[in-house]
């Protein structure tokens, strides 16, 4: 992500992380956005929305690894990727659901606000496993 050309002394001061982390955020919203539409009309089509949101998130799995490997880490295609990458989003959907389940059984707290904090639990887990995964012995924002 660089900035244009004429205020180069802020793109210098960017750090690297941070830019990584926005472009984690807009490919986060690209994803979402596609995957909703996908399970409406696959529910549609369909008519099951338990198979219809499965098969949605499995499409949305398979954009978000094509944009985070090469969009948000810059990372280029490596055999070994796409199993530590569906364990992660596995990992990272258990969780979430964990949380979202103790916060509103256990804790009582309003379900929209307890799905915020999940999907916070969520991001911060996918985050940390696709750098993990998509990670190369170089600079992973150039």
């Amino acid at each position: 992500m660089n900035l244009p050309s004429n205020i180069p002394w802020l793109n210098n001061r960017i750090r690297p992380e941070f830019k990584q982390t926005i472009r984690f955020a807009l490919v986060g919203l690209i994803n979402t956005g596609t995957s909703y539409i996908l399970f409406v009309i696959l529910y549609q089509i369909l008519g099951y929305y338990m198979l219809a949101s499965v098969l949605s998130y499995i499409g949305g799995m398979l954009i978000s690894f094509i944009l985070n490997r090469g969009f948000v880490f810059k990372s280029t295609a490596r055999r070994g990727q796409l199993l530590p990458f569906c364990l992660v989003n596995l990992s990272s959907l258990a969780c979430s659901t964990g949380v979202l389940y103790l916060l509103v059984e256990q804790f009582a707290m309003f379900v929209y606000f307890a799905q915020v904090v999940a999907i916070g639990v969520s991001m911060t887990i996918n985050y940390l496993g696709y750098r993990t995964i998509f990670s190369s012995r170089r600079t992973n924002d150039q």
